[in-house]
C-alpha cells in the first residue's frame, strides 16, 4: 500500500527489523510535514519541532510492536496531534501550579509580615533610604521625579510647567527609577 508516495509495508517491515536507513528516510519524508502540522497547533516553532522529534523517537522505540497493517501516515499525524494536546495539558497544569505557588508565597509573606516589629523597622529604614536616594538625584531629575511621583503630575504637565519636552521628562523619570532600583535591590529581594 502506498501512502503519500511512501510504501507503507516496506517501511513497516524495515522498521521492525531495526533498519536505521529506513527510519532516517521516513524521518526526512515526514519531518517537515509533521512540523508544519504541529506548528498549526502550537505557536512556538521550537516546541513544535521538539514534539515531532519526540514522535519519531517513540516510533523507533515501538518499532518492534507496530501492527503489520498500520497506516504510517495516519499513525504519525495522530501521534503528533496527541502530543500537541498533551503539550497544552502540561502547560495548563504548569500554569496552575505556578499560580498556586505564587498564591502560597504571597500568603506566607503576608502572614509573616503582618504586625511584625521587624517589618516596621524595615519600612522606616526603607523610607529613609528612598528619601536619601531622591535627595542624591541631580536637581533637575529630582524635581521632575517629585512632581511625577509625589505631586501626581503627568509628563505633559511637568513638561509645560518646566518648559521642557515630555521626552526629557520621560528620560529623567527613567533615570531616577533606574537609580532607585539599583540602590534598593537588597530591599526588593526581601519582598519578591
Amino acid at each position: 500500500m502506498n501512502v503519500n508516495g511512501v510504501n507503507n509495508s516496506f517501511f513497516l517491515h524495515q522498521l521492525k527489523k531495526g533498519e536505521e536507513a529506513a527510519f532516517e528516510a521516513l524521518f526526512h519524508l515526514y519531518f517537515e510535514k509533521l512540523h508544519h502540522f504541529a506548528h498549526s497547533y502550537i505557536e512556538n516553532s521550537e516546541d513544535a519541532r521538539e514534539i515531532v522529534q519526540n514522535t519519531f523517537y517513540k516510533l523507533w522505540r515501538k518499532r518492534a510492536t507496530l501492527p503489520a497493517d498500520l497506516n504510517l501516515n495516519a499513525y504519525l499525524f495522530s501521534m503528533v496531534k496527541n502530543d500537541c494536546l498533551d503539550y497544552f495539558k502540561h502547560l495548563k497544569v504548569r500554569y496552575r501550579y505556578r499560580e498556586e505557588i505564587e498564591k502560597d508565597r504571597a500568603r506566607v509573606l503576608e502572614g509573616s509580615l503582618q504586625d511584625d516589629p521587624s517589618l516596621q523597622l524595615i519600612e522606616s529604614e526603607l523610607l529613609l533610604r528612598v528619601n536619601r536616594l531622591i535627595d542624591e538625584l541631580p536637581p533637575a531629575c529630582r524635581e521632575i521625579f517629585i512632581k511625577s511621583r509625589f505631586e501626581g503630575l503627568k509628563y505633559k504637565e511637568i513638561a509645560r510647567e518646566l518648559n521642557i519636552s515630555p521626552k526629557t521628562v520621560e528620560n529623567q523619570i527613567s533615570k531616577a527609577l533606574r537609580h532607585l532600583r539599583k540602590e534598593l535591590a537588597e530591599y526588593l529581594t526581601l519582598f519578591f
